[in-house]
Parts: C-alpha cells; sequence; structure tokens
C-alpha cells in the first residue's frame, strides 16, 4: 500500500538519499560519465534537501520511504523514486496527487522538465498523458543535453 505524506524538515537526509539512489539508477545510463560526475561534485541531491526538504511529499510503500515529489505550483519541479520501487506505482501516486494538488490550486495543467535522453521518464510520463512541448538546451544545469519541457491537461481530469 502507498501513502502519501508531508515531508519535514528531519527529512532532509532521506530527500537527499532517495534523488542519489534514482539519479544512480536513472542518469548513470544515459549521461556521459563525466557529466554525470559533475552533479555528484556539485552535491545536486544534497543542495535540493537543504533547500526544499520541508516542501516534498513523501510515497511510503508498506511503511518504507520510496519516493518524493516537490509540486511548485502547476510544475513538477523533482519526483524521484528509489530504484526498488520503480514499477511499483510509486511514481504514478505521486504524479496523481500532484495533478491533485495542481487542479485544487486552481491550474488547468500540469508541466515539467526531463532529459531527452531519459527515454524510461518520458515513456512514463507520456503513458500518463504528457506531451513534450519543447526540447531545448539545458544550459543552465546540464550544457551541453537537451531537456524536454512536458504538458498535461488538467482540465478534462
Amino acid at each position: 500500500m502507498i501513502v502519501l505524506r508531508p515531508a519535514t524538515h528531519a527529512d532532509e537526509q532521506l530527500v537527499a538519499d532517495i534523488i542519489l539512489a534514482s539519479m544512480l539508477a536513472s542518469y548513470a545510463r544515459f549521461l556521459p560519465a563525466h557529466r554525470f560526475q559533475r552533479i555528484l561534485d556539485m552535491d545536486r541531491p544534497g543542495q535540493v534537501a537543504r533547500t526544499d526538504a520541508a516542501r516534498f511529499t513523501v510515497a511510503e510503500a508498506n511503511g518504507t520511504p520510496a519516493g518524493i515529489l516537490l509540486l511548485k505550483g502547476d510544475y513538477v519541479d523533482h519526483l524521484w523514486v528509489r530504484p526498488e520501487f520503480m514499477g511499483q506505482g510509486v511514481g504514478s501516486a505521486l504524479l496523481a496527487h500532484a495533478e491533485e494538488r495542481a487542479a485544487k490550486d486552481g491550474f488547468d495543467r500540469l508541466t515539467l522538465d526531463c532529459f531527452e535522453k531519459n527515454k524510461k521518464a518520458l515513456a512514463f510520463y507520456r503513458s500518463k498523458g504528457f506531451r513534450v512541448t519543447l526540447t531545448r538546451d539545458a544550459a543552465e544545469y546540464m550544457p551541453g543535453e537537451n531537456t524536454c519541457s512536458l504538458v498535461k491537461s488538467l482540465s478534462a481530469a
């Protein structure tokens, strides 16, 4: 059973650990080693956790923290699932929660960005009704890699 709960400041390390584990399972498959190492060197998981830990939603599968979501308005800023829970509905539960919250807050769409080379994530988002609206260089974060902007209309939901 998947249960969602708000994160707290005490979840800072948990947030960082889930981001790192998910990055290792996904980004390491498609990013060149030197680009992936740059993310690790920047301590990107730790930076995000220190800044936003208490703003996340945590998904627990049978009592075990399995994934996290950070929604900012209509934008899914972060959605990460521990590798051992991928394909078990955790990401789907978090994304459905994001859709519900965005709609409740008056938004008619949900948006997110995803690396173009992250084929598994792109397929997941497309299966949930998202469509790519723009592909661009991720110059601000990972120069030389393309990011896709995706959108899903919530008006029919």
